[in-house]
């Protein structure tokens, strides 16, 4: 398991403290992104009473995509599992998520069911291919009118009803997924141009045009807190929009398509500043 935290808060002593009682892991990779003293200290004690825990750390904030490259490398599992420091997972959420995965034909990657405090799936757990046109009906709200017109469908599915098993979808959460090591190396890890946000729709994105599964694991495999992050929202979501512009540009084919991306990809940079 890989866990990468940077000024995480509270949380993280509350996603530590559920892993105590979480089956099936066999090892834990903690990434200090460039914590404050509180989220420190918290780290160094977990990895003290831990000896299946380590920790890396000294390479400063590195965005989120490279420190969780760096903790894949340093893990010895042949499976991974990527979570985020604001997730509880449930005690047997490892041993679902890793069964989900062997039923898999490899290559897959799976995402896990994260909940809300209400209990409702959250929003991002499962999507479509994120194209501009889905981008574009999501952001303008035009999503609503879904019903009435299908060419209105929202990239984010959060909203259907859960399956009894694992669907394909076109992407799953960075917040939760297990992927077998070979497969995310076959990859190339994530793409380090992203510095967060973005980079694991990305990594769904490659995977699928590779022909590979991407899977939705019903759960519920826990709950994740969000927003627990000390950055404030301006900068997560200037992040957010140079993201997504780097995905635009990067997966656009054809000249109509790559002018497009380039237009809408000025439009989000421009709006990032």
């Amino acid at each position: 398991m890989v866990i990468v935290s940077y000024r995480t808060g509270p949380a993280l002593a509350a996603c530590l403290d559920a892993l105590k009682r979480t089956a099936d892991i066999e090892q834990i990779v903690l990434v200090d992104n460039g914590n404050e003293p509180v989220e420190t200290q918290t780290l160094d004690a977990f990895v003290a009473e831990h000896p299946h825990a380590s920790l890396l750390r000294g390479q400063g904030n590195v965005g989120f995509g490279a420190a969780c490259n760096l903790g894949a490398r340093a893990a010895r599992s042949d499976v991974l599992v990527l979570a985020n420091p604001d997730v509880i997972l449930a005690p047997d959420a490892i041993t679902r998520l890793e069964a989900a995965l062997a039923a898999a034909p490899p290559p897959a990657i799976v995402g896990g069911d994260l909940r809300d405090a209400q209990g409702r799936p959250e929003r991002g757990s499962r999507r479509e291919r994120l194209t501009l046109w889905r981008a574009f009906v999501s952001f303008t709200g035009l999503a609503r009118f879904e019903r009435r017109l299908p060419a209105l469908r929202d990239f984010n599915r959060h909203g259907d009803p859960l399956p009894a098993a694992p669907v394909r979808v076109g992407a799953v959460s960075g917040a939760l997924m297990a992927l077998r090591r070979a497969d995310f190396e076959a990859l190339g890890g994530f793409d380090e141009g992203y510095f967060l946000h973005v980079e694991d729709i990305d990594l769904c994105r490659r995977a699928e045009e590779k022909g590979w599964p991407v899977l939705f694991a019903p759960g519920p495999h826990g709950r994740h807190l969000r927003s627990t992050s000390a950055v404030d929202a301006h900068t997560i979501a200037r992040y957010k929009a140079r993201g997504m512009a780097r995905y635009f540009r990067k997966f656009a084919r054809g000249p109509f398509e790559r002018l497009a991306a380039e237009i809408a990809g000025g439009v989000l940079t421009l709006m990032s500043r």
